[in-house]
């Protein structure tokens, strides 16, 4: 079970601290009336009525409980809608290979782009995202989806252990973003988060067919161009440089003319991602925000909300705790 509104949560804690509260102080009254009074009317008070104070009590608490519960959206099971949006067609194809790892930037190369894209999302309203890992081969994390919860589960899960074939294979991924999107969109946007590092494909031919597709690729280019030794944690937990067959230290460092040539070539743009992630925020204030908008159907994964069940017994409980009141008996003596 999930809560949409997990925040009303604290009405529990203060129901109960309330309810503590209120049985505390009765206890005290009664104990008063018992020294003032005599015995006699304490039972004429308490006895008869004894537990129908306490039933009433426990309805009035578990009333605020439920309705604590209901007020929190408890949501459990799942159902499939179709839903229709407004946006754009976004692909994100990020680089997960080993290079990535590199601290130029902090904490590192692919935090750091995982970070920023997070952040872009906050922009988006309406708009389709996809996921595209890769290294030396491409594998789609995340279909497009307006369904940005489960965009970030996929994103946050992604590491440089996902692709199993190492490398940098720039042209596999965006073959592979090509045909994520839907073939209907007219304005078709890849960005492409990376070091540039080209080691297999031909990149630039794949970005000239992309550009004949109507696929615009925006490149961020991640990292220092001055070279980087990439840091990997070692079987024993230690820091260390990753190092080639011969033992040599490897440097990587970013390219940015294969990622401006790619980006030119398909009428994108090319920003460095900056130390702070606004690389990412540039492009999409100077190519996404303004686009057109299109129409478009998905099937959305949506939580059952569960919340009127509670409601209505909350309702039941408070509605009968006021006809508890217990009545004083009348002596006829």
């Amino acid at each position: 079970m999930t809560f949409a509104e997990p925040s009303y949560g604290v009405i529990f804690l203060i129901a109960f601290v309330i309810g503590c509260v209120l049985h505390i102080l009765v206890r005290r009254k009664d104990k008063k009336n018992k020294l003032l009074w005599g015995e006699v009317f304490h039972l004429e008070i308490t006895t008869a009525a004894k537990w129908g104070h306490r039933f009433r009590r426990i309805c009035g608490l578990l009333g605020i409980i439920f309705l604590g519960i209901a007020l929190a959206r408890p949501q459990w099971d799942f159902s499939l809608e179709k839903r229709e949006f407004s946006g754009a067609n976004i692909i994100f194809v990020l680089d997960t290979s080993k290079s990535m790892l590199a601290n130029d930037v902090r904490p590192n190369r692919l935090e750091l782009a995982k970070m920023s894209i997070l952040e872009l999302l906050k922009s988006l309203s309406g708009d389709q995202v996809g996921l595209i890992a890769f290294a030396g081969t491409a594998f789609l994390q995340c279909p497009s989806t307006s369904d940005y919860d489960a965009f970030k589960l996929a994103l946050q899960a992604t590491d440089t252990q996902i692709i199993p074939k190492g490398g940098t294979d720039l042209s596999a991924a965006m073959l592979l973003a090509a045909q994520t999107f839907d073939p209907q969109s007219h304005y078709k946007q890849m960005m492409l988060l990376t070091d540039g590092e080209n080691l297999s494909g031909d990149a630039l031919k794949t970005a000239k067919d992309l550009a004949n597709q109507g696929v615009v690729v925006h490149t961020i280019g991640i990292g220092s161009p001055h070279g980087t030794p990439i840091s990997i944690t070692n079987e024993r937990g230690l820091n260390e440089y990753l190092k080639d067959s011969e033992g040599n230290t490897i440097f990587t460092k970013l390219d940015e003319a294969t990622l401006q040539q790619i980006a030119q070539t398909t009428h994108g743009f090319y920003m460095p991602l900056g130390n702070a992630g606004e690389g990412l925020q540039n492009i999409y204030k100077m190519a996404l925000k303004n686009l057109p908008k299109e129409s478009f159907e998905s099937v959305e994964k949506l939580p059952i909300e569960r919340y009127a069940w509670f409601a209505g017994i909350a309702l039941i409980l408070l509605t009968l705790e006021p006809l508890l009141y217990s009545r004083k008996k009348t002596d006829t003596k």
